[in-house]
């Protein structure tokens, strides 16, 4: 029997990340660090190297890229390597590939449900915009939230929270969908449940993230969310 404080259905919202969650952009991020470090006779990165520098967004993304071959950026020097990683990046993002296997599934079921759906990503919010119409997926999601210079990025709660204000939801309402410790991280600090997903850009294993429930493919999510729904019921 629902208790008469549980919402009609629940979860009212789920809140996904983007990248290594939804979409496998470390094609498009290699492609892009290339571009922008090619100029300065860097070595061209490898995919598995460019896997171990996303998360943070694309300036955490340079730095560590410049880190990892020894090279020390000015300041303008990282402004016009940072542009050229954008110029490309967009061009890249435009393209629509990489999406994984099971997304507009997931999406779509959630949708029919009438679940509100909300994106939360440190992807340059350009990009993003960019990115979520060429997957086809833009028009699943109530509210967007990408990366801004002057707004925080995950693991703080607020680009989290301020998704679920887009949508009008609340945090006990609500589950959030990602694969890095920035992601449940986030989600912890604004009091959402939690799924991390095994096919992204964790540094270390998925599980010592400390999720409510672990998967390892977008079409276990649904039945995730379900779990949880009768764990919280107990």
């Amino acid at each position: 029997m629902r208790e008469a404080t549980d919402p009609p259905r629940w979860p009212c919202a789920v809140v996904f990340d983007l990248d290594g969650t939804l979409v496998d952009s470390a094609p498009d991020i290699q492609e892009a660090l290339n571009a922008a470090f090619g100029p300065l006779g860097v070595p061209t990165f490898e995919l598995r190297a460019v896997k171990t520098l996303i998360g943070g967004g694309a300036p955490a993304a340079v730095r560590r890229a410049a880190a990892m071959v020894g090279l020390a950026l000015s300041s303008p020097d990282e402004t016009r390597v940072l542009s050229r990683f954008y110029d490309v990046y967009v061009a890249a993002s435009a393209r629509g590939r990489g999406l994984y296997p099971g997304a507009h599934e997931l999406l779509a079921a959630l949708a029919s449900r009438g679940v509100a759906l909300a994106l939360c990503t440190n992807k340059a919010e350009h990009v993003t915009a960019v990115a979520l119409k060429a997957l086809e997926i833009d028009r699943y999601f109530g509210a967007v939230v990408g990366a801004l210079d002057d707004r925080p990025k995950k693991p703080s709660p607020e680009p989290v929270l301020l998704a679920l204000r887009g949508l009008g939801a609340t945090a006990g309402e609500a589950v959030m969908v990602g694969d890095t410790s920035a992601d449940i991280g986030a989600a912890k600090a604004a009091g959402l449940r939690s799924i991390a997903i095994a096919h992204g850009y964790a540094k270390g294993p998925v599980e010592d993230l400390g999720a409510d429930r672990v998967v390892g493919s977008l079409g276990e999510v649904d039945a995730a969310l379900a779990e949880i729904g009768r764990l919280r019921r107990t």
